[in-house]
């Protein structure tokens, strides 16, 4: 983009006609597609380099000219070469496009077809292989050549100021941009054979992939223990205002006990339990903490705590881990900070130097990091030294994450039973479509649990709405004495300039931070209390007892699939383009995917209700 501020305003323009003239004709530009150069032709005009109606003439001229030039040697050149040609150039899927649009609509395909990424040229050739009329041809060209140079030198013109001031406020960050690809590419290149060679020991570990999961049956101890870790060390270092986090002691000793699945999802719960006790912003750094634990529990299959160089790689990796991931959270949500005293200082120091934000931000968050992970790193390791050794054969239990999440689209009309979820959610303030939705999800996961991996179709909609209406029932039952441990602290709180409506005490704190975390531990129970539902109804998922017998047949398994579930739903509900469509179609994909997981958990625990 830099170049576009150095270029005179004929010399750009000559460069452009010239460029869209030999596109139109049908050369193929890969390097400079006529999209891209309408649209800088735009952002010169803001910047006042070109005159707006030399340009939008002289474009139209180039355009015309070529798509008249490329029609007539097309037609010359006959369908059969074109399509050798294309055949090399993998373009015969868009020409039979082009083609079908063409014979079916005539001088109005040829307008849509232009207006189509990818079909514009390849209507010009289309056009001349099958001799369509000059006449037919040119009532077309010409409409969608006029709302084609609107729409993309219009684009260019409405951002190119915008545009051309970010340019020129970051000039000085170019070097440091430069600087950090460079290092970024050779760090790549350098680490290819290093993750080669790693893949191959961790598979003569016996790891089995990243979506194959072996999850032994962990001690009903160590998980609850881990968190504990994590929740003590994380409130001293806030208690104390020390400048560390120590919340992830816990989530290594997990992962390297139990593998990265288990150290992640430790991780992963225990940010919540942070964010809904003593740190309120903990809750978007699970991220973070579900990569710690994971890389802690691939360590296990290196046998890293067994040796000095593999404590070392451990704390390196988990320190830049760390730093990476909390980087572009700090700056997304809170302004580069990471809340912690000396590193935000530094922060603050490192901008007023001009730093670009991302390197400050990078640099306090690894102030902080390094000495942290230093510390929770060995504290793990020494506590894991200390432990006996679990017992041989332990029980194993085996989860396909690859199967969970495939499954959608390999069922039959995947897209059309997505597109009824979708619907269900578009109106889900009628309450019907959502009830609907949610005992849909149920029917996936009965599905599951009888070994049917296929979604089931949207029908039997009475038995749908009841199952979404007795789950929901579900949730809110489990969720009241969290809701009752909180109202004295409520109540006990009062707005500027009005009174309590109770007098407040400390130990109305403490029962808010119980009800928390009955509220996360009620998301963690989602799949057993649905496994309960779906093998006896209502009332058996209010079957304390059996509920917590399943929790206990594999606590690892509880711990993965209700932090999968969790965060699929976060998934779902932010969306991958984070707008109402992406919300739509995510939701139900990933509420599906977390119906099939709880189908599976509930398959696999019917053994402790035998």
């Amino acid at each position: 983009m830099n170049a576009i501020q150095g270029l005179e305003g004929g010399a750009l323009l000559a460069v452009i006609c010239v460029l869209l003239f030999f596109e139109e004709c049908g050369v193929p530009l890969p390097f400079a597609p006529g999209d891209l150069l309408l649209a800088i032709g735009g952002i010169a005009i803001a910047g006042g380099r070109i005159n707006p109606a030399v340009f939008v003439a002289a474009t139209a001229v180039s355009t015309l000219a070529g798509a008249a030039l490329g029609r007539e040697i097309f037609a010359r050149v006959g369908f059969d070469r074109l399509m050798r040609v294309a055949g090399r150039l993998h373009a015969r899927k868009p020409l039979q496009r082009a083609s079908e649009i063409l014979q079916r609509s005539g001088w109005r395909g040829v307008f849509t077809a232009r207006l189509i990424p990818g079909l514009r040229v390849h209507t010009t050739q289309v056009a001349g292989v099958s001799r369509m009329s000059r006449a037919s041809f040119y009532a077309g060209l010409l409409p969608a050549t006029a709302v084609y140079l609107a729409a993309f030198v219009g684009l260019g013109a409405a951002f190119g100021r915008p545009i051309l001031g970010l340019i020129h406020e970051a000039e000085h960050q170019v070097l440091v941009a430069v600087a950090v690809v460079a290092v970024v590419v050779v760090a790549f290149l350098v680490s290819r054979v290093v993750l080669r060679r790693t893949q191959v020991s961790l598979e003569r570990g016996g790891w089995t992939g990243a979506l194959r999961l072996q999850l032994e049956s962990a001690g009903i101890v160590l998980i609850p223990a881990c968190i504990g870790l994590n929740f003590a060390g994380h409130t001293l270092a806030k208690a104390l205002s020390l400048p560390l986090f120590l919340d992830s002691t816990g989530t290594i000793l997990s992962g390297v006990l139990a593998g990265p699945w288990i150290g992640g999802s430790v991780g992963f719960i225990s940010n919540l339990v942070s964010s809904n006790t003593i740190d309120p912003v903990a809750a978007p750094y699970a991220v973070v903490s579900f990569a710690v634990g994971f890389t802690a529990g691939l360590s296990r299959y290196l046998n890293w705590q067994k040796r000095a160089s593999g404590w070392i790689t451990l704390w390196a990796l988990c320190f830049a881990i760390a730093s990476v991931l909390s980087t572009p959270i700090n700056l997304l949500f809170y302004s580069g900070l990471s809340g912690v005293g000396p590193a935000d200082s530094l922060f603050t120091f490192l901008k007023s130097l001009h730093l670009p934000a991302f390197a400050a931000a990078f640099l306090a968050e690894v102030a902080v990091d390094v000495p942290d992970k230093l510390i929770t790193v060995v504290g793990a390791l020494l506590i894991a030294q200390g432990l006996p050794a679990p017992a041989e054969g332990a029980e194993r239990v085996n989860l396909d994450l690859a199967e969970a999440f495939t499954f959608v689209v390999r069922s039959m009309r995947w897209r059309r039973k997505i597109l009824v979820g979708a619907s269900c959610l578009l109106f889900f303030w009628l309450l019907i479509p959502f009830l609907l939705f949610t005992g849909y999800a149920v029917a996936v996961a009965r599905n599951v649990r009888a070994g049917v991996h296929e979604l089931p179709g949207w029908d039997h909609l009475r038995s749908k709405l009841k199952d979404g209406a007795l789950i929901l029932v579900l949730f809110l039952v489990w969720n009241i004495p969290g809701a009752v441990l909180t109202i004295p602290a409520g109540l006990a709180t009062a707005d500027p300039g009005q009174s309590a409506l109770i007098p407040n005490n400390p130990a109305y704190s403490v029962l808010a931070g119980i009800g928390s975390l009955w509220g996360v531990l009620a998301l963690l129970l989602q799949a057993a209390i649905w496994s309960q539902y779906l093998k006896g109804g209502f009332w058996a998922a209010l079957n304390v007892p059996a509920v917590l017998r399943r929790l206990r047949f594999n606590l690892g398994l509880t711990i993965v699939v209700g932090a999968l579930t969790v965060a699929l739903s976060v998934a779902g509900l932010v969306g991958l383009a984070a707008i109402v469509v992406g919300i739509l179609v995510t939701l139900p994909y990933a509420s599906w995917i977390g119906a099939y997981l709880v189908g599976r958990y509930a398959r696999i625990t019917d053994a402790a209700l035998a």
